[in-house]
């Protein structure tokens, strides 16, 4: 009591209202009365609290997730691209689309910009495809759609015509207008617009045989191409003034002359040469599949002096000649009454 009166004076000197003071002592007493098990559970230190929750974090998309995003965000350009008329975009986007996914629609709008292209053979062969691909539609949208494809189909067909291609060699390359074919022999007739086209065969060891041909709609025409047989040799024609000289290429001997035969191309050195003569030799280039023709002219060997027989050198006769020339001079001496002449120091001594 003698506390609560204490704490009253206290409070009046600081000017609270009368009564507040009583009140407050009862609300202590009251709160010193409940259970300790019953009072509330001191509070823990934030650093002791448990760590909120975090929320998990994004998982990646899946394979099929971003192929389905990608084939959508490739269809939605072309259709973008289609709008606009820009028609080569809006086949590549549609392309890419199916090629990620493969949708009826996105083949349905491939065909229609190959058509704006003025592509009719492609738009042909990829509304077959749709036709074959999706046989069986369900929906009325899908039924409606595949109608249209169908007199497309019909429409282009109306302005082509086909060519049975036949080749001479068995697996050259075919073309048309440039285009790859295949190996021969081609198995189906190639389908065409009307116009002219060129038909092209290429075959290892072959020269190319190409045709042109006009093509009518509704019609089919027989194409056939010979590639010629690529030539490796040249013909070759070889004759000289001395018949019987023989002929010699590369080291090997090519027979004796005047010869004739095929010579494989390219540059090599000939030798010709026959007894008596000076042996010629000549580099030669052979053009495959052109004709070589030479005459080689030999000349005659000089004689070597080794060989000659005694009475044929030049110095025998030419002391010979000096004999005779000393007998006469002696002769016209004694029969004029002069001296005889006396030997010459240098003279041989001849019997």
């Amino acid at each position: 009591m003698r506390e609560t009166n204490s704490m009253h004076r206290r409070t009046q000197g600081r000017g609270l209202r009368p009564g507040f003071v009583p009140a407050l002592a009862a609300a202590l007493a009251a709160l010193a009365a409940i259970p300790a098990e019953a009072q509330p559970a001191e509070v823990q230190p934030a650093e002791a609290q448990p760590a909120e929750a975090q929320p998990a974090a994004a998982q990646p998309p899946t394979a099929q997730e971003d192929t389905v995003t990608r084939a959508r965000s490739h269809f939605t350009a072309g259709r973008a691209a289609m709008e606009a008329e820009r028609w080569e975009e809006a086949l590549t986007e549609f392309r890419a689309a199916n090629d990620l996914l493969p949708a009826a629609r996105a083949l349905y709008n491939a065909g229609l910009a190959l058509r704006k292209l003025g592509r009719d053979m492609e738009a042909l062969r990829t509304f077959r495809t749709y036709l074959t691909t999706y046989a069986a539609p369900t929906s009325e949208r899908d039924i409606a759609e595949r109608g249209e494809v169908e007199n497309l189909v019909e429409e282009i067909r109306d302005a082509v015509g086909s060519v049975r291609v036949n080749v001479a060699v068995s697996g050259a390359t075919v073309f048309v207008d440039g285009r790859l074919l295949g190996p021969s022999p081609l198995s189906e007739p190639v389908e065409l617009l009307r116009g002219q086209h060129t038909f092209r065969a290429e075959a290892e060891g072959h020269r190319p045989a190409e045709e042109t041909v006009q093509v009518q709609p509704g019609q089919e025409m027989t194409v056939t191409l010979v590639p010629a047989l690529l030539r490796t040799t040249a013909a070759v024609e070889l004759s000289s003034n001395v018949p019987g000289a023989v002929a010699m290429l590369d080291g090997e001997i090519l027979g004796q002359l005047p010869f004739s035969g095929e010579v494989p191309a390219g540059i090599h050195q000939l030798v010709v040469s026959a007894s008596g003569y000076e042996t010629a030799q000549m580099p030669i280039s052979l053009e495959a599949g052109q004709p070589f023709r030479r005459s080689i002219e030999l000349v005659a060997a000089a004689e070597p002096v080794g060989e000659d027989e005694w009475y044929e050198k030049w110095w025998v006769w030419t002391i010979a000649g000096v004999v005779v020339g000393g007998a006469a001079v002696g002769i016209i001496a004694g029969t004029t009454g002069g001296e005889t002449m006396p030997d010459s120091t240098w003279m041989p001594d001849l019997p």
